[in-house]
């Protein structure tokens, strides 16, 4: 199959020093032609930060 999606190692930071956040952090993700799929997490987990990313 042919890969729609395919990230390796993503990370997301926001802020410097001590008030460093990081939203995704060495995240890896590969969505085939025909897949479902669904991101599920706790809030604040990265979710929306991991959809900006993808577009």
């Amino acid at each position: 199959m042919t890969a729609l999606i395919d990230i390796e190692n993503v990370s997301r930071i926001y802020g410097k020093g001590e008030a460093e956040v990081r939203a995704l952090d060495g995240v890896s993700l590969n969505i085939e032609a025909g897949e479902f799929v669904a991101i599920v997490g706790q809030s604040g987990s990265g979710k929306s930060t991991l959809m900006n990313i993808l577009g």
